[in-house]
């Protein structure tokens, strides 16, 4: 007996678990961070799915409120191939570059063909140099959306001025500072005493084509200074009628970080087929005739 006692005080861990039902400390902790975490993690995953729910409602929202608008409709290519939307600059430089380099080369005796090495320098050099003309003077085109619905109601609809100046502003232009310069100059008559300052000049960063109340709409996207005021454009909104008329009638909507300008066609069918034209668009290219439209008698 004696013995058997000291064997006992000698493992005090079997004397524990001979005495206790209840486990060793470690053992009990061991479970109960099973079941802690669990617990603890089922609130952070129920309030993250919240969060996440909530971001989505709003998001809903937004595209909703935004497909009122058209801003939220599917858009689509709205036109092929055009050789306007490439860069002469583009091309004239590199075939350019071609020429001089291989007329050097041959002149040198480098490559084969020495004896039209002339011909190759003669027509390199002015390729070349007009190539970094029109790339340093090119005004790059603007995007252009376009919803199927649009898209099926421009030919039907759509003005001439609107087709012009959407083929305008999304080609590449040379020598002018901007899209729309000589209208926005009409508009706002830019350092006179009824104008606005010259600082103030919106710029024009993409066109989108739209259906409001069943009429085709061309809306101009202009992004404008913190200083200029909407109603800067509410007091010309007949100026921009007159301007882009007839057979419109023009909306400001204010749009992020700019303003939003609604030519919408008024149903009234004046402005197709040359009838009622006025000159509202420079010419192509500096130097070039102006472009001259019919006038209805």
């Amino acid at each position: 007996m004696q013995s058997m006692a000291m064997h006992v005080r000698s493992c005090p861990h079997t004397a524990v678990m001979s005495t206790s039902p209840r486990p060793p400390v470690s053992i009990m902790r061991l479970p109960s961070r099973g079941v802690l975490h669990p617990q603890q993690s089922q609130p952070q995953s129920v309030s993250s799915r919240s969060l996440r729910l909530a971001g989505e409602r709003r998001a809903g929202n937004i595209c909703r409120a935004s497909s009122s608008d058209g801003a939220g409709a599917e858009y689509v290519e709205p036109d092929g191939f055009r050789i306007e939307k490439i860069s002469f600059g583009a091309i004239l430089t590199p075939i350019g570059i071609f020429l001089l380099t291989y007329g050097f080369g041959s002149f040198f005796q480098l490559l084969p063909g020495a004896d039209i090495a002339a011909i190759l320098l003669i027509y390199g050099f002015p390729l070349t140099l007009l190539g970094f003309a029109l790339s340093y003077a090119q005004l790059k085109p603007v995007p252009c959306k376009t919803t199927k619905d649009a898209l099926a109601l421009r030919d039907a609809q759509a003005t001439d001025i609107q087709k012009q100046l959407r083929e305008d502003v999304t080609r590449f232009r040379y020598g002018d500072e901007q899209h729309l310069d000589e209208a926005l100059t009409r508009i706002f008559q830019f350092g006179r005493q009824k104008g606005i300052p010259r600082r103030f000049t919106p710029i024009l960063r993409g066109v989108r084509e739209e259906i409001e109340e069943g009429a085709y709409t061309l809306v101009l996207e202009f992004e404008t200074k913190k200083d200029m005021t909407m109603e800067m454009w509410t007091d010309r909104l007949d100026k921009i009628e007159s301007f882009f008329g007839p057979g419109i009638k023009a909306k400001v909507v204010e749009a992020f970080e700019g303003v939003d300008v609604q030519l919408t066609v008024d149903g009234s069918g004046a402005g197709r087929g040359g009838e009622g034209q006025k000159d509202v668009l420079p010419p192509l290219m500096p130097g070039m005739k102006a472009r001259q439209q019919a006038r209805s008698s």
